[in-house]
């Protein structure tokens, strides 16, 4: 029998950290972040990250692991997400994955076989970054959206998804048994209404400061962990290149959710539903699975 791993996914704003922390409290759980931005110590309000309280209240893995600095992309949260779960499943917890970056998620459920990326093809270093960015979109939205106007990481991914022979062993069998959790919002109006007071919360709680600590790193917005959703538009307005622009955040942060809604329609059909409202069934749902 494979052990089993508790993963909860959906988009932002449906509460996924309390539903993981309650859970945990439950069948004895520790949590893994899968959060791309969460990870890094340095970004707090503006990514969301569960708060000083709900970290000390179960046991949290892969949040503030590395500096902004730092390297950090899929291959290394897959190689530290699979060490952390042996860790857990070692320690008779239940491993709860939590976290929005949906191709993290996916790396872990399906194994991909990160290991053999394609060499370098410069096949499409003569394209500008609208082209790659155009082109990649077709692929993988998510992906692009990461990593737009960095002409190197769109090439790059474009080498990658655009391979057929990478793309034919990119997954492999599983070591283990997923249940995959789906936090929802139904309405999709009050799901954007949510999403808008979020961005108005985080600014009262200090986004602003937070930016403004950081500005004295050097050639700060080149960095990946500043593709966030909302830093790069703060970091322009505290070092006055722009104004800010609080709806466009707000947008930006609502086509997201879309994103992932639709990332997870299209990828997963086997699942446990949490509206919101259902959280005894969800309980009941998981405990006849852990049987």
């Amino acid at each position: 029998m494979k052990p089993k791993v508790l993963v909860i996914l959906g988009p932002t704003s449906t509460g996924k950290t309390t539903l993981a922390i309650k859970l945990a409290k439950e069948f004895n759980g520790e949590i893994i972040n899968a959060d791309a931005f969460q990870v890094y110590k340095e970004l707090n309000i503006g990514v969301n990250k569960p708060t000083t309280k709900e970290q000390k209240e179960v046991k949290f893995h892969l949040l503030n692991e590395v500096s902004i600095k730092d390297k950090w992309d899929i291959k290394e949260f897959q190689d530290k997400a699979y060490k952390c779960i042996e860790m857990i499943i070692n320690n008779n917890h239940l491993p709860i994955i939590c976290g929005g970056s949906s191709m993290y998620v996916d790396s872990l459920i399906k194994n991909y076989d990160l290991s053999k990326s394609p060499k370098r093809t410069n096949d499409y270093d003569h394209l500008n970054v609208n082209e790659l960015y155009n082109m990649l979109s077709k692929y993988n939205k998510e992906l692009a959206d990461k990593n737009i106007g960095n002409h190197k990481r769109l090439s790059r991914a474009l080498e990658i998804v655009g391979n057929t022979k990478y793309k034919s062993h990119l997954t492999r069998p599983s070591e283990y048994d997923y249940k995959i959790i789906l936090s929802s919002v139904e309405d999709r109006k009050k799901l954007y209404d949510k999403i808008n007071s979020k961005v108005d919360e985080m600014m009262k709680e200090g986004w602003i400061d937070e930016v403004k600590s950081l500005i004295n790193i050097n050639d700060l917005s080149s960095l990946n962990a500043f593709k966030a959703i909302g830093y790069s538009q703060i970091y322009d307005f505290v070092t006055g290149k722009s104004k800010l622009n609080l709806d466009l955040i707000k947008q930006k942060s609502r086509r997201y959710a879309k994103r992932q809604i639709t990332w997870n329609k299209n990828h997963y059909s086997n699942y446990i539903l949490f509206n919101q409202n259902n959280y005894n069934n969800v309980v009941e749902e998981i405990a006849k699975w852990i049987k």
